[in-house]
């Protein structure tokens, strides 16, 4: 069943394309004989619709600008990795992260995405992880969550998903919990499979 709430990707010049590539694909209706419990359209939005070229040089177009975007039908924000953040600082993003958690709605953010989390003090509290504490203190001189920096490949606290850079893969597997997207026991098979580099779709499609 596709929920009536979207997932929302922010798209930013220079974004890591592959970075939040693992999750989107599996969150839509588009793998039918995947068990699932709910599945999400997803939408992308940018500070403005102007197409912006990833990493990768794919040219991307955001569905919405970042003012049009309504709290009321996210179900998740995620900010994938880019230098953008390193340079750039919306306020306007900020705003938005800011009501999404307020309203308690998640936020996942991998490699540079969680730079700009940090700058904004919603890291300060919980556990989460980035691509090393020193470069976040390096280049958010605001952040004061040091204390709560484990080096992982991804951590889920409090409603945010943290992600390191080569955390891809358990950055998805967060996402799908939070939003129940398939049973538990499936996730586990889905990541062990995928590290292990071998589909196995006799196994994967027999776990309840």
């Amino acid at each position: 069943m596709t929920t009536s709430k979207g997932v929302f990707l922010f798209l930013c010049p220079g974004m890591a394309d592959w970075e939040p590539a693992y999750a989107i694909s599996l969150l839509s209706d588009q793998y039918t004989d995947i068990p699932k419990n709910s599945s999400y359209q997803v939408r992308t939005f940018g500070l403005t619709q102007e197409p912006v070229r990833s990493v990768g040089g794919l040219t991307l177009v955001p569905d919405l600008s970042v003012d049009d975007v309504s709290i009321d039908d996210v179900a998740i924000v995620i900010l994938p990795g880019s230098t953008f953040y390193e340079k750039e600082d919306p306020a306007q993003l900020a705003l938005l992260i800011s009501r999404c958690i307020q309203a308690h709605i998640p936020v996942a953010a991998i490699c540079g995405g969680t730079l700009f989390l940090a700058r904004h003090g919603f890291l300060d509290t919980i556990r989460h992880t980035s691509a090393g504490k020193e470069w976040l203190k390096a280049h958010a001189p605001q952040y004061r969550g040091e204390q709560f920096y484990t080096p992982s490949p991804s951590i889920s606290d409090k409603g945010i998903i943290t992600a390191n850079p080569l955390g891809f893969l358990e950055f998805a597997a967060y996402i799908f919990l939070e939003l129940d997207v398939f049973p538990s026991a499936f996730i586990d098979q889905l990541v062990s499979m995928t590290k292990g580099g071998y589909f196995d779709a006799d196994t994967l499609y027999g776990v309840e």
